[in-house]
């Protein structure tokens, strides 16, 4: 029983570490301008967006089509949607004019 668990325990282990691997990873204060030249020559896309919340942030949306809503107030924050495949990845960034990345987490097919 303990082999079978250990076992289990090594399948899930390798599997996490592999979808892990498959997002892509920006080092901190990463401006988000070279993070989206990054993920454009590793095979993302823009996804498409067709409901778009950008309350006076109207700017970024104009610039980066990816995004998909962002924050008025506070950091300003923005998710940035990214499709290669089937995988559908949002990219948090935050800041107004030095747009940083501030993680990447998956959406579905990772």
């Amino acid at each position: 029983m303990r082999t079978a668990l250990a076992a289990l325990a090594f399948v899930v282990a390798a599997g996490g570490t592999e979808a892990a691997e498959q997002l892509p990873r920006f080092a901190p204060n990463t401006l988000y301008p070279d993070a989206r030249a990054t993920l454009l020559t590793s095979g993302w896309q823009p996804a498409p967006v067709s409901v778009r919340a950008c309350d006076r942030r109207e700017s970024t949306c104009e610039i980066y089509p990816e995004a998909e809503n962002c924050s008025p107030v506070g950091s300003a924050a923005c998710s940035m949607l990214w499709k290669r495949g089937a995988q559908l990845i949002s990219v948090m960034t935050i800041g107004d004019s030095d747009i940083l990345v501030r993680s990447a987490s998956c959406r579905s097919g990772c």
